[in-house]
């Protein structure tokens, strides 16, 4: 009789997208397993989407069949009814990634799985009763149903995490990197002091405390494998997410109960960072690996067939600019452009991914820069996020220069994968991290928040695969970067300074240091399409999971 596992979702594209494709794997790693999957309502089509590329693109559609996917919940739709701009002043402690309405869904399925009896999905879909499930696996933003879970069944939890291993540490000790312990405590005792909290919101003091807690003596926060850095740069921009507090509350005591986590790197490229997880976290870590589409270990990832099956992903009810139609994607059609004329490694890729946007005016400093250069670099920026609003003077200014193009999505897999590309400009999340580094592609690192800062210093200092921004820094504490010279760099955030900044990256990328990083980022490559050839590491390491095919916890 066939195993069943539970994969829990999350729906932002950098989480929803890796983890349907982890999915795919399992299923494709076991043919002995049923995978109950569960998806935001409003994002199944996209999971579903996504799947069947993975499996169209290596022919064998029937581990579909294997696969539960099941819409349960809204957890969008609930964020977006306020806006964006609110949900960041909202109380953290009141915004949470799975609302009480979800969790109980989530609670009244999994019950009746374990039971063996049907239940609906928000669809309206009845899915009849299968084997019980023997092992859960669940985004580190939707586990606050799990604990309540394993207490009561005692399956086995493993947790699908989007970061590097450096990116873990925030639930390590102080000593080692770690921001969650007594961050919570921290906060409510600023709270509960007027002399401390002098009139500032919860909002506030969480966001403050996160960029500098008194927990960290000396300021200085050290990450094994990576080199110092002060506590504030981990928190560069002044853009703050509710869900930051949300991770510290659920996800701390989540990652305590967990039996392993399943994180998308490899040893061999960072194997110091693993290690450092390893000091301090009790159980299990798995290398997964970039969880991509076969194609794109490959030399095949960017044609005009993979860029038009690529999933198109957009938050439904918000504004957006809209996207020129032609035959071909228009991403494609610029890059092939920009290969003929200006040979391989003359664009620019700018993403910061489905969530985040800078301040609109640096964003606007950097494509005038790029603008500004003597060879000619045309540019994509896909602005993605809700937040990316840019005036209409400016967007008319970008086409009329007729070296840049400003899109709402865009196929980044095949953007990555395409020869005119010279580097991407980005946030430094998950997904875009490792779909990066599997296509040898450099970075400028643009962070924000949470696994993004430990993502832009492991490229630019240890891989030396990138570069940073810092000049571009607008966050709560204004303090000097750790790096760059004996006393560290002085953040002085003037237009003036920032637009130096960006014509250094610029002419470094473009000069014998951008080569060297070229290449770092080809060997980095290599060893991730290595990885995930039959017997390789990430064949090696998901086999660990084979002991909960047989229904035995």
């Amino acid at each position: 009789m066939s195993s069943h596992w539970v994969i829990f979702t999350y729906f932002p594209w950098g989480h929803l997208r890796p983890e349907s494709n982890l999915t795919v794997s399992l299923a494709r790693r076991f043919p002995d397993i049923i995978i109950s999957c569960i998806v935001d309502a409003d994002f199944a089509s996209k999971s579903l989407a996504e799947m069947k590329r993975n499996t169209a693109l290596a022919h064998d559609e029937t581990v579909l069949t294997r696969i539960r996917l099941i819409p349960l919940g809204r957890a969008h739709a609930r964020l977006a009814t306020e806006g964006t701009a609110q949900h960041a002043a909202f109380d953290p402690r009141v915004v949470s990634a799975t609302s009480p309405a979800d969790e109980g869904k989530l609670r009244v399925a999994f019950d009746a799985m374990m039971a063996e009896r049907p239940f609906e999905d928000d669809e309206g879909k009845t899915w009849e009763p299968i084997r019980k499930p023997n092992l859960m696996i669940s985004d580190l933003l939707t586990g606050a149903i799990c604990p309540t879970l394993k207490e009561t069944y005692g399956l086995p939890l493993y947790l699908w995490w989007t970061a590097d291993g450096h990116g873990c540490r925030t639930y390590g000790p102080r000593e080692k990197g770690g921001r969650a312990p007594g961050y919570l405590e921290e906060c409510e005792a600023i709270e509960a002091d007027p002399d401390m909290s002098m009139g500032r919101s919860f909002q506030e003091i969480a966001q403050h405390v996160w960029a500098r807690s008194t927990e960290t003596k000396d300021d200085i926060i050290r990450i094994k494998g990576l080199p110092p850095i002060y506590q504030w740069e981990d928190l560069p921009q002044k853009t703050w997410f509710p869900g930051v507090y949300d991770l510290v509350a659920s996800g701390y005591p989540l990652l305590q109960l967990s039996d392993g986590v399943l994180l998308p790197t490899l040893v061999e490229v960072e194997k110091e960072g693993l290690e450092g997880v390893m000091d301090w976290y009790h159980g299990k870590v798995l290398c997964a690996g970039p969880q991509l589409p076969a194609e794109c270990f490959c030399s095949r990832g960017s044609n005009p067939h993979m860029a038009a099956i690529e999933v198109q992903f957009q938050y439904p009810g918000l504004f957006k600019l809209p996207n020129r139609q032609k035959d071909m994607d228009p991403c494609i059609g610029f890059l092939d452009e920009a290969l003929e004329h200006y040979d391989m490694h003359s664009a620019i890729y700018i993403c910061f991914g489905s969530l985040f946007f800078p301040n609109a005016r640096h964003v606007q400093i950097l494509l005038r820069r790029i603008l500004a250069l003597e060879k000619p670099m045309p540019f994509i920026l896909a602005a993605a996020a809700p937040t990316a609003i840019m005036s209409e003077e400016f967007v008319k200014e970008i086409q009329e220069s007729g070296r840049g193009l400003i899109v709402t999505w865009a196929p980044q897999q095949a953007i990555l994968a395409h020869p005119a590309l010279a580097a991407i400009v980005s946030h430094c999340g998950g997904g875009g991290t490792f779909e990066s580094l599997s296509q040898g592609v450099p970075v400028i690192g643009w962070p924000f928040v949470w696994d993004q800062p430990p993502h832009a210093l492991w490229m630019s200092e240890v891989l030396d695969t990138g570069f940073e921004l810092l000049q571009v820094r607008d966050g709560p504490v204004r303090g000097k970067a750790y790096r760059g010279a004996p006393n560290g760099t002085e953040i002085i955030g003037t237009d003036a300074a920032i637009a130096e900044e960006m014509d250094r990256v610029l002419r470094d990328l473009l000069s014998e240091e951008g080569k060297r990083k070229r290449a770092n980022a080809i060997k980095v490559k290599q060893l991730i399409w290595e990885a995930h050839l039959p017997g390789g590491q990430v064949e090696q390491h998901l086999g660990a999971l084979k002991k909960f095919v047989t229904g035995i916890n």
